[in-house]
């Protein structure tokens, strides 16, 4: 089967809004004269599907308005759907997370004043403090969304003893928290764990001072070339966040936008980075990218096009929310290129995969094709959103089951194993052997110990044999290829095998899908040289 890669695809919208149909309102006055929506068709040359010219929509004097209606109440309908499915928090969970921010603000402030007292250090000179980033700082979290918090330390505080075993005592002795996990060699290094029930993510950046808390200035040139490279990663989060806060034009539309796209990823299973999918970073550049250059649109609108535009990118070219063109260069692999927009520039760290891409695109035209025709009869959110239904799509799955003697030892061993899952998608891809990696974990109820289980839809149309116990033997040398690893596999235990559907647990089971609006919108043409070197 050729790749499924982008059909060529016409150069990024111009800043600025267009002049008619959803994405700027006209007034009442408009000219009477027929118009064409301007998000449904892209410039002369460039057609969307091969077998079907474009559909132009010849609208008479009352049709400025009856859209701007349809606009209005697809906008009203859009943001009560998030409402009802939980995606907005409410004031008391607000709350309850700045509670959260300003005790772990004050544990590593005491965790600094210890690391001081340890080396002989004047412990009024030594401080820390915390940094939320992501999508809280961003004002588009849930109620279940975890917090992203970057711990700013001290020269003094070490990332591999301080951070990862001083810091985490401390933690574990707090009894509102729990859950402890380490993700020690990640490309960003973080600890994982919930405090009063909300998840933390926790990453560490090491200053060249010992008051760290004081005048803290991300974009401080004189600082940056100072720090280690694993601190410049952990202070890249937050360095973004602040720009992509700059470069919108209206924060209350982004966070709308990102609210949505985030909730479509999670229900088509592609919001979870160590799978080969999206992090939230890229989806938040992505929504910022629209937002920027439809200031003017209405919240639906820029959902729409959001569609429209990156179902059609052409992925060599990155996302930038810069308007000039970027030298630096991505790696071999990198699928996806998505701009930081902070200098120097970077782009953001990605686990895209042959396989998960063309999952993603397929899920960027899904969307696009629900969302195309403003003036559908049953357009329905719940549609658009409809969980992914990997029962119903593959028949057999890659079972991989994960177990260790305690439950807090499974959460080491998961966090571990999960920061090296992708090299077992690439191995299966090597195979010949396409993937669609369930981000879903389910508890194995036949063993004693504690167990975590995950279902990888096998793609039919490439599946011949599947060689479990070589899979499992290469995949293990990517586990204990570091001490922690080797450690760790004394007393846990991975196990990997092929299921048929009718023993997948029953909550993988039980989504569904409509799948009628896809038959005209499957978009892929023969891959390039360069597509199937990457």
């Amino acid at each position: 089967m050729a790749a499924v890669t982008p059909v060529p695809c016409w150069p990024p919208p111009p800043l600025a809004p267009p002049a008619a149909g959803l994405l700027a309102v006209a007034s009442p006055s408009a000219s009477p004269d027929p118009q064409t929506l301007p998000f449904v068709l892209p410039p002369a040359g460039y057609p969307l599907f091969p077998s079907r010219g474009p559909v132009v929509l010849h609208l008479v004097r009352r049709h400025p308005d009856f859209l701007a209606e349809v606009d209005r109440r697809r906008s009203s309908s859009l943001v009560e759907f998030l409402k009802d499915e939980g995606a907005i928090p409410s004031p008391e969970d607000e709350k309850r997370r700045e509670k959260v921010i300003q005790e772990l603000k004050e544990i590593v402030m005491q965790w600094a004043k210890s690391v001081a007292r340890e080396q002989s250090v004047p412990q009024r000179l030594a401080t820390a403090t915390v940094l939320t980033y992501g999508s809280y700082t961003l004002g588009a979290h849930g109620p279940e969304s975890d917090i992203d918090v970057l711990c700013v330390g001290p020269c003094i505080a070490t990332l591999q003893y301080h951070f990862f075993v001083v810091l985490r005592q401390i933690l574990e002795g707090r009894p509102e928290v729990s859950g402890v996990q380490t993700v020690e060699s990640a490309k960003v290094p973080l600890m994982r764990f919930r405090f009063a029930g909300i998840a933390i993510d926790l990453t560490y950046a090491q200053l060249p001072v010992i008051d760290a808390s004081k005048d803290i200035n991300t974009f401080n040139p004189q600082l940056l070339p100072k720090i280690d490279e694993r601190s410049w990663r952990s202070l890249s989060g937050f360095r973004v966040n602040e720009k992509i806060a700059q470069l919108v034009p209206n924060a209350e539309k982004f966070q709308v936008l990102l609210r949505c796209v985030k909730l479509w990823a999670r229900k088509r299973g592609l919001h979870c980075h160590h799978l080969g999918f999206f992090a939230g970073i890229h989806l938040a550049i992505l929504a910022a990218y629209i937002c920027q250059r439809y200031p003017n649109a209405s919240v639906n609108g820029l959902f729409i096009v959001f569609f429209q535009t990156f179902a059609h990118w052409h992925w060599q070219v990155p996302v930038s929310l810069h308007d000039e063109p970027t030298d630096c260069l991505h790696s071999e692999g990198r699928l996806m290129p998505i701009v930081m927009p902070c200098n120097p520039p970077e782009f953001c760290v990605s686990n895209v995969t042959k396989s998960t891409f063309k999952k993603i695109r397929e899920e960027l035209t899904r969307g696009y094709a629900f969302t195309k025709d403003p003036l559908r009869h049953n357009f329905e959110w719940t549609s658009l959103f409809e969980s992914f239904p990997y029962a119903e799509k593959y028949q057999q799955f890659l079972r991989i089951a994960l177990c260790a003697p305690t439950s807090a030892e499974l959460h080491d061993w998961a966090g571990w194993v999960k920061s090296r899952l992708r090299f077992l998608i690439l191995k299966l891809e090597k195979a010949g052997i396409g993937c669609d990696p369930c981000p879903y974990e389910e508890i194995d109820h036949t063993v004693w110990e504690p167990s975590m289980v995950f279902y990888w839809g096998l793609i039919p149309e490439k599946i011949i044999y599947v060689d479990t116990s070589s899979l499992k033997e290469e995949f293990m040398k990517d586990i204990i290829n570091d001490v922690y690893g080797k450690v760790k596999c004394l007393r846990s235990n991975v196990a990997i095998s092929v299921v048929g559907l009718s023993q997948l647990p029953k909550s993988t089971r039980s989504h569904s899908v409509h799948w009628q609006y896809m038959q005209h919108c499957m978009l892929g043409y023969q891959a390039t040289s360069e597509d199937q070197n990457r």
